[in-house]
């Protein structure tokens, strides 16, 4: 049994890697990667999941495209509905300086293995009718997110990096992976040998996130402090999006 030392080190080495070594990765290690993501909780044991796993340059070449086109295009517009010290850490940048965003976005694009994970919105009726009723309770995306993680921890106890690519626009994709309606694409998750180290991840003070017993009111959080928040993550996560 692992030990909890040893977890917390895997868990702080895994970060979201946004420049990768065109080094191949071996492909007992992918099996090994997907044989423990597997293991995800899911609702009512549903695993609403398969995996594409995509190594040929031109099939990357054309998911980097589809992102750029899509999703990328559609996450910068809207982003420009912030002021700029509240926008996004990869996008706190003038629209003129949109290259630059890229770069930071789509560093995965070298990476030598891509996942694409998809997800099958039926296998979500295995899971209890309740999590029907209440769209809130989100059972499908809570168990994608579960299965995301367990990907990124075993690339990360093989000495790998990963990212998570999230998907909104399925046309583009659909076009170069051909799967079928109504399989949707979740995410796309770059493997490879990390090209830069990121530092220590940083985190909020645990101690402002516990309550013991009852809910400690002085940690609460009034509406008039958000913007305030918003600044202080913003400072946290900036760090891992340089380039």
């Amino acid at each position: 049994m692992t030990n909890y030392d040893d977890f917390l080190e895997l868990v702080k080495y895994r970060r979201s890697i946004r420049k990768y070594r065109p080094d191949p990765v071996p492909d007992d290690y992918i099996i090994k990667i997907l044989d423990a993501a597997r293991y995800a909780m899911s609702g009512g044991n549903s695993q609403p999941w398969e995996f594409i796993v995509v190594k040929d340059s031109a099939t990357r070449k054309k998911l980097y495209d589809a992102y750029v086109e899509g999703d990328f295009e559609k996450m910068l517009n809207i982003e420009q509905m912030r002021v700029i010290d509240y926008r996004h850490p990869g996008l706190r940048i003038p629209y003129e300086e949109r290259d630059k965003a890229l770069a930071m976005a789509t560093g995965w694009k070298e990476a030598p293995v891509i996942i694409a994970v998809l997800k099958d919105p039926r296998k979500q009726w295995g899971s209890v009718l309740v999590a029907h009723e209440r769209p809130d309770l989100a059972v499908l995306a809570a168990t994608m997110g579960h299965l995301s993680m367990m990907l990124q921890l075993a690339a990360a106890s093989l000495g790998l990096g990963s990212n998570r690519v999230d998907v909104s626009v399925q046309a583009p994709y659909r076009a170069v992976l051909g799967y079928p309606e109504p399989l949707l694409l979740d995410i796309l998750v770059p493997i490879g040998y990390r090209a830069t180290e990121p530092g220590p991840p940083h985190r909020l003070n645990l101690d402002e996130q516990v309550h013991h017993e009852k809910y400690d009111m002085s940690k609460y959080m009034q509406h008039k402090d958000f913007l305030k928040y918003i600044e202080r993550i913003r400072v946290l996560g900036q760090p891992g999006y340089q380039v």
